[in-house]
């Protein structure tokens, strides 16, 4: 018997891989009835061609080392995606080492447009932090980050050439 459902499934599929709710809701906002849909996903997940857990788990990684998410920030899109709120928050739990490059990937997306002579003003220094909390990060964690960073920076190789050392001459 032919289910419309499950051959556009399949091609939903066949462009990336969906998590089982997600695949779901794009078969109901193309007009399938739901008795359809549970058809269709029950079907390709006895394929195996559904798997939330392993798809979490590619989501974390890329999304954490290659965007700078942290873990609250995954946790939150993977619930935002339809996946269980345990798995979501299993999935988005980082290794230390994934963890911190995910943090030194953060760093550089948000001080890459921060303001010339950023760590020497409280205001612009808490707006990065700010920035790290938005990408999902603890408070303390973002705090820390950049309050390192902005120790590094005060040296006189970073110095900028109209603001030699000088924090009160900043705009």
């Amino acid at each position: 018997m032919k289910n419309p459902a499950y051959d556009t499934a399949l091609k939903l599929l066949a462009r990336r891989d969906h998590f089982r709710a997600e695949l779901g809701e794009k078969l109901r906002s193309r007009g399938f009835d739901d008795d359809e849909i549970e058809a269709a996903l029950d079907r390709i997940d006895g394929l195996g061609l559904l798997d939330d857990e392993a798809l979490a788990g590619r989501f974390v990684d890329f999304r954490s080392v290659d965007r700078g998410w942290g873990p609250s920030r995954l946790a939150a899109e993977l619930r935002r995606r339809g996946v269980d709120r345990d798995l979501a928050e299993r999935a988005a739990r980082l290794d230390d080492e994934s963890h911190d490059r995910a943090l030194v990937t953060a760093v550089r997306r948000v001080v890459v447009r921060a303001k010339p002579g950023w760590w020497r003003v409280p205001a612009r220094r808490s707006r990065l932090i700010s920035s790290l909390i938005g990408r999902g990060f603890d408070p303390d964690v973002a705090s820390s980050a950049i309050a390192r960073l902005a120790a590094e920076r005060e040296t006189t190789e970073h110095e900028t050439p109209d603001q030699p050392g000088d924090p009160g001459r900043l705009p």
